[in-house]
């Protein structure tokens, strides 16, 4: 009987026990639970603390006026004087060229001058008589070996002589009126000379008075003729 009563009993004491037990090991497990959300709660909540305090200090942030470009107009002074510059030069470039005109309108101008050709042709001048306008001018071409030389006496009183350098085209301008004949100084001897009437032969007399001969001769001859035509 009492060995019985001592199992029971026994038994009944691990029962409450392990109830206990039990009852310990759900309290610790809520108690955790609650733990953990406080915890939980508590993290959250300093979390939105923080980022309220951080756009509180965001707001609370007195914006910083960006830099405004300042432009600075250029002075007009400048470009009034660079325009009275321009003024001043066009007003001298048109003066300049007023006097440049009337310059040229003062300098005489021989009209319709003309310039004729004469061509040496072996031993022979081409054309042998040539008449011409006071003003206009003869150039002499192909003068290899040749000259051009006025001969003394049978010029206008005057007038301007010439005598080409040997071997060189040559050009001269006749403003006398009259007769002139001229020679190719080395060949004179064959009759290589010819005959510039200017105008009026007015020294016809004196050419028809000239005492030549020879080559020369034959161009006064010739000259005498042409002259006595017109």
């Amino acid at each position: 009987m009492f060995k019985a009563t001592s199992a029971f009993t026994q038994t009944r004491n691990i029962a409450i026990a392990l109830t206990m037990s039990f009852a310990a090991a759900t309290l610790f497990t809520a108690c955790g639970s609650d733990d953990s959300s406080d915890t939980t709660q508590n993290q959250e909540t300093g979390m939105s603390s923080e980022n309220q305090s951080n756009m509180d200090t965001t707001e609370n942030i007195t914006p910083v006026p960006s830099e405004t470009e300042v432009v600075i107009e250029d002075e007009p002074t400048a470009e009034l004087d660079q325009t009275d510059s321009t003024m001043a030069t066009e007003e001298t470039e048109v003066s300049g060229t007023s006097d440049d005109a009337a310059a040229q309108a003062d300098e005489p101008k021989s009209e319709g001058a003309e310039t004729h050709f004469v061509t040496a042709e072996g031993l022979k001048f081409n054309p042998l008589v040539v008449k011409i306008n006071s003003g206009d001018s003869v150039s002499w071409r192909n003068m290899s070996t040749h000259n051009s030389e006025s001969i003394d006496g049978l010029i206008p009183e005057g007038a301007e002589k010439w005598n080409s350098p040997m071997s060189e085209n040559y050009k001269h301008t006749f403003t006398e009126e009259g007769i002139y004949v001229y020679k190719c100084t080395p060949h004179i001897g064959s009759g290589m000379g010819g005959v510039i009437i200017v105008g009026d032969p007015v020294n016809l007399e004196q050419i028809k008075n000239a005492d030549v001969s020879g080559g020369a001769g034959r161009l006064v001859r010739k000259a005498i003729s042409e002259a006595e035509s017109m």
